[in-house]
């Protein structure tokens, strides 16, 4: 019995070393193993601007911007997020502002000096109702927690006659199909957190706030490149898609009015003299105690 005991004793000696060895071993295992975070998956918007893909997309807008920004007048103009896109740069209008959720994005020393800043979510403007002329909208239904209240917002800020411009990542595109993919394990190609409207559902929101939707364009129809020189190749693709399927474009521009609802003035009525109303041949109207005293004397 004693000898068993300390055959016991000897073996808990020799194993046990080799046992804490071991869980050493799997504990440093674990902690050198790198650890994925929210952080290192994400992919900003900034981030994508400065690939290929991000670099046709500035391309393209900041060209659309210009365009339909050039013939917005009035006072005020409002750009909401996304401020490595310079959307107002082309408008005359004097105050240009700046909206942005991040404070580093807004302290960016490429930013034009005439242009003002202020930090706010994009489905809470700090601006009075009906006090904008223009606002431009680039990306912020893509990104927005509700893309609805975004566009409430800007509907709310507008004054009457005011213009929206707004640009948007298409579902139903090939860059789209190429994002879905990132559940397979491929890296993202647009950035993280995008959850692109659909055309039909942004043409009812439109008109439910009272907008009139009277220029837009589709554009960029190549596929996921990752290369300047593939997109070049593919460019072709942006004139047989104009024609053969638009609604298959990477990106939408729309630009909208605010109407008011009611009446709608065209212009002014014609007015006629008495001189034309004698002259137009037709009896004038003879009231009723003149006719009666004509008859009485006859």
């Amino acid at each position: 019995m004693h000898r068993q005991l300390v055959d016991f004793i000897n073996r808990i000696e020799f194993t046990m070393p080799e046992r804490l060895f071991r869980h050493n071993e799997i504990h440093i295992h674990a902690e050198m193993r790198p650890i994925r975070t929210a952080a290192m998956n994400s992919f900003s918007f900034a981030d994508f601007l400065k690939t290929p893909q991000g670099e046709t997309l500035h391309a393209w807008e900041s060209s659309q911007y210009d365009e339909f920004s050039a013939d917005a007048f009035g006072r005020e103009a409002l750009q909401v997020g996304a401020p490595q896109l310079d959307t107002l740069r082309a408008n005359g209008i004097t105050s240009q502002w700046l909206t942005s959720e991040s404070y580093d994005e807004l302290d960016n020393r490429l930013l034009r000096p005439t242009l003002q800043t202020v930090q706010a979510e994009s489905g809470w403007l700090p601006f009075p109702a009906e006090s904008l002329d223009l606002v431009t909208l680039p990306h912020a239904l893509d990104f927005a927690p509700s893309a609805h209240q975004t566009l409430r917002e800007a509907a709310r800020v507008l004054v009457p006659e005011g213009r929206l411009i707004l640009t948007v990542f298409n579902p139903l595109s090939l860059w789209w199909m190429r994002q879905k993919a990132v559940g397979a394990g491929l890296r993202p190609y647009l950035p993280t957190h995008t959850s692109p409207v659909p055309l039909y559902r942004l043409k009812d929101w439109l008109t439910l706030l009272g907008f009139e939707i009277d220029r837009g364009r589709f554009g960029v129809y190549s596929p996921s490149c990752h290369s300047l020189r593939n997109f070049e190749r593919w460019k072709w693709l942006d004139k047989a898609g104009d024609r053969w399927a638009p609604h298959c474009a990477n990106l939408i521009v729309l630009c909208a009015v605010k109407r008011l609802p009611g009446m709608k003035l065209v212009g002014r009525l014609p007015m006629k003299s008495p001189l034309d109303i004698l002259t137009a041949g037709s009896p004038l109207p003879v009231p009723k105690e003149a006719r009666r005293q004509a008859g009485h004397g006859n």
